[in-house]
């Protein structure tokens, strides 16, 4: 959403961006920030990311309101739970174009029982066919969920993969300052990270189950993980001693480029970011074999996909990973992701959606 707002064409659209500051971090708060009047932010802290009838009714009625105070011709939600309230409201205001991006359907979660899955689906399929003029899905693979679950049909759900900008910004850090000074990590040791919000979709437990097994074998590997969220005391505290967490800011997470492997232990995804920008740096990628990653990885070129049940009883997975990606092509992992996730793609594509 943040390359979105940064690359729109502000002589075409005016833009209104309602969210929660405390459901935000901290790239989303500079965007905004760098927007500074070209964009008219609405702070909106009953839009929580989990479900809270009181708040969300309060969220509702918010966004009805401010929809009917602003009467844009394009509505459009990111996430499954402004994408609920969102889509209501703007049906409920006669908005002309609605649209959605999902970024991962949370019918696709597993941590959700079989009953509130189906709920999430009869939710999805209801507001897909009734208030949304066209989803955008991140990955073919999403698309295919909601194919599969019969969401909508399929002129209705476009694929629109995330744009990565091109590597201008400096990197703030300095030879004084690098990760493994840092951390106070060998130079011989190898550094593999994830970098993600720490809650249940992403998988925290199992990122350190893998470091309690790998480290239980050798101890030349390092495990990373940049992010902040709701599960990150508890998994911390039950790190092992190979394992680093670090808050999540605009300094830390340039660290993702002198990890010598990206690992993702994701459930589900739509199209992740950090990955990608993993492999920009010319940094292979350990991933999943979930929706949004499968259509990350070329094998043996950029990166390899795990099973993540079998990962803890095959750990030479992982061990063979270490060992291809110290000889892998840093040029062919980055052109792997130049053109397919373009920047001026994205934008090329959802602005012509928007002037239909």
């Amino acid at each position: 959403m943040c390359d979105l707002m940064l690359n729109l064409d502000y002589e075409i659209f005016e833009v209104w961006v309602a969210y929660n500051d405390d459901a935000i971090d901290d790239i989303f708060r500079q965007t905004i920030e760098q927007l500074s009047g070209k964009i008219t932010p609405i702070l909106i802290n009953n839009l929580v990311r989990e479900l809270n009838l009181k708040e969300d009714i309060k969220a509702y009625l918010k966004l009805s309101k401010l929809i009917k105070k602003v009467k844009p011709d394009i509505v459009h939600c990111h996430s499954s739970k402004a994408g609920v309230l969102g889509r209501i409201a703007a049906k409920r205001r006669r908005v002309n174009k609605i649209f959605y991006t999902p970024h991962a359907y949370s019918f696709l979660s597993t941590e959700f029982s079989k009953r509130k899955k189906y709920l999430f689906i009869r939710i999805e399929k209801f507001l897909s066919r009734n208030a949304t003029t066209k989803t955008f899905n991140v990955s073919n693979s999403e698309k295919y969920s909601a194919l599969k679950y019969n969401i909508d049909n399929d002129k209705k759900l476009k694929v629109i993969y995330n744009g990565l900008v091109s590597q201008t910004k400096e990197n703030i850090l300095n030879k004084q300052d690098n990760l493994r000074k840092k951390l106070k990590i060998k130079d011989s040791s190898y550094i593999i990270g994830n970098m993600a919000r720490v809650e249940s979709q992403k998988n925290p437990q199992l990122f350190n189950n893998i470091a309690h097994k790998a480290y239980s074998d050798r101890k030349d590997i390092a495990f990373i993980w940049i992010g902040d969220g709701s599960l990150k005391n508890k998994v911390q505290q039950n790190s092992s001693d190979n394992t680093y967490f670090l808050n999540f800011s605009e300094k830390n997470s340039n660290y993702l480029s002198e990890f010598d492997g990206y690992i993702s232990t994701s459930d589900y995804e739509g199209l992740p970011y950090s990955p990608l920008e993993a492999l920009q740096e010319g940094i292979p990628v350990l991933l999943s074999d979930v929706v949004g990653h499968d259509e990350i990885v070329e094998d043996g070129v950029n990166g390899k996909l795990y099973n993540p049940d079998n990962i803890l009883v095959n750990i030479q997975e992982l061990y063979d990973f270490i060992d291809w990606s110290k000889t892998s092509d840093k040029q062919a992992i980055k052109k792997s992701v130049t053109d397919k996730f373009s920047i001026d793609n994205m934008i090329l594509e959802i602005s012509s959606e928007y002037l239909v």
